[in-house]
């Protein structure tokens, strides 16, 4: 197919903004860099640009977003709501190529993140197969199960994942989409945070008081974690075949931001941004700390006070991304779009080893 590049840049004026409802909302649907503080201009740089790689009639690029050194390739999972069973993913960083891949054990799966040099995809599992955290080496296709129950209580459904490089240790979210898309069983534990240490194999509950935990993430320091509630949306999986999403904007579409203590604990959690399009999904933070989440418009970009800063604006829904060595690969549904930036990923030194 022909790819198409944008490299329009948008500035917003704020004081006109904040009294004009209907230029508040003209920005949303035009593919661009939409700036609402020079600050985004200084990360994106003089020659971002914007580029479609490829477009399909179905979800086939929703979640993970893995980068992997050893293929240079891009690892990322479709979305249940036009592809069931879930596919994965990858594509090659320099051809471009999108080859479809084939890992048994890894079912439905959701989100990933690069994990000793291979993609650690959260496996939602299915009706007869719990829900895990699945180690796939994308060289040999040899798969490993990390860990697929809570002291005998299976996970509901594994969406998104972290490693704290410091110590090893492998933080994930359970909420309970996958009971709500009519895949899952009744759920037999709550939305909730874990920490997991596969040197001992211990597992904690590190935080609750979500409606639909999401995605997670550090900091560059590791002294934060920012952890998303896409609550707003939900599915509901009766009558019916889990396709019925509803959003509620009552319900949080709403970044949380933790204290991380002695590198385990979490602690003053505190909201620090409110997305205004959709809801807040795959989350990441950038070398300088700002913050970047997919949304219902694109990618929202805040810094670290939580002030929104800007847009990477694709005119739908980018449930997830990455950074990789020299942009960043955004997954926009039926949608796979490449952004040239300036600014690098917080961990792209580590993930790109």
């Amino acid at each position: 197919m022909t790819r198409h590049t944008a490299t329009q840049v948008v500035r917003v004026d704020r004081e006109r903004e904040v009294k004009d409802i209907v230029y508040a909302n003209s920005f949303k649907k035009i593919t661009s860099f939409c700036a609402y503080h020079d600050k985004f201009l200084e990360l994106i740089g003089p020659d971002a640009g914007l580029t479609l790689i490829e477009e399909r009639d179905y979800q086939f690029a929703h979640e993970a977003g893995v980068y992997v050194n050893s293929t240079d390739s891009i690892y990322f999972t479709a979305n249940f709501q036009t592809c069931d069973p879930i596919d994965l993913y990858a594509v090659d960083c320099k051809t471009f190529q999108i080859d479809k891949l084939d890992y048994p054990d890894v079912v439905q799966a959701n989100g990933a993140c690069q994990y000793r040099g291979g993609v650690l995809y959260c496996s939602q599992g299915n009706r007869s197969t719990p829900s895990a955290l699945v180690l796939v080496d994308p060289v040999t296709k040899k798969s490993e199960t990390l860990i697929n129950n809570f002291h005998g209580r299976e996970f509901s459904s594994v969406n998104d994942v972290v490693i704290h490089h410091e110590t090893g240790d492998i933080w994930f979210t359970d909420p309970t989409y996958g009971y709500e898309q009519a895949f899952r069983p009744y759920p037999v534990l709550p939305p909730q945070v874990y920490r997991f240490s596969p040197e001992t194999s211990e597992c904690w509950a590190v935080a609750d008081g979500f409606i639909m935990c999401n995605g997670l993430c550090f900091s560059p320091d590791y002294k934060l974690m920012y952890i998303t509630d896409t609550g707003a949306i939900r599915a509901h999986a009766g009558p019916g075949d889990g396709r019925q999403f509803s959003f509620n904007p009552r319900n949080p579409s709403t970044i949380y931001v933790y204290d991380v203590i002695d590198k385990r604990v979490l602690a003053n959690r505190r909201v620090f941004a409110f997305c205004d399009t959709g809801v807040p999904d795959g989350i990441k933070c950038d070398a300088e700390g700002n913050v970047y989440s997919g949304c219902g418009d694109g990618i929202h970009v805040w810094d670290k006070n939580g002030t929104l800063i800007g847009k990477i604006i694709v005119g739908g829904v980018a449930a997830n991304f990455c950074f990789a060595k020299d942009g960043m690969w955004i997954l926009a549904e039926k949608h796979l779009y490449f952004a040239q930036l300036k600014i690098k990923g917080a961990l792209v030194d580590i993930e790109c080893e």
